[in-house]
C-alpha cells in the first residue's frame, strides 16, 4: 500500500517527464511536505510508476593533467600567436577553451 495520495500521484504524473528540479519543486509543495516526502522519494515513486525521469546533468570532468594554461598555449600555437597575447584567457571555463580550440584546430 502506498502512502502517496491520489493527488500526489497525479501531480507526479502531470510533471512527466520528471526532472530533478521538478522533483525538488514538488517536494516543496504543501501536500508533499505534510507527508514528509523528499525529492528522492518523489523520484523513486515516479520510477516505480513508470514515469520518465531525466536526471540533472553531471558536470564535465576535467581532462587529466591538462590545465587551462595548456589549452591557452595550444590555442596560441594554432593561431600562430604568442601566448602572452592571450593573457587572462585562462580565466575562461575548460569547456569554453576546449570549444575554442576545436573551432580553430
Amino acid at each position: 500500500m502506498s502512502d502517496y495520495t491520489d493527488n500526489m500521484v497525479a501531480a507526479i504524473r502531470n510533471a512527466s517527464p520528471l526532472t530533478f528540479e521538478m522533483a525538488q519543486e514538488l517536494a516543496n509543495t504543501d501536500d508533499f511536505q505534510r507527508a514528509n516526502k523528499t525529492h528522492r522519494s518523489i523520484i523513486a515513486k515516479a520510477k516505480s510508476l513508470g514515469i520518465d525521469y531525466i536526471p540533472k546533468a553531471k558536470p564535465l570532468k576535467k581532462a587529466k593533467g591538462l590545465t587551462k594554461s595548456d589549452l591557452v598555449n595550444q590555442i596560441a600555437v594554432a593561431l600562430g600567436a604568442d601566448s602572452a597575447d592571450f593573457d587572462g584567457l585562462d580565466k575562461a571555463t575548460m569547456s569554453a577553451l576546449n570549444g575554442l580550440l576545436e573551432r580553430i584546430a
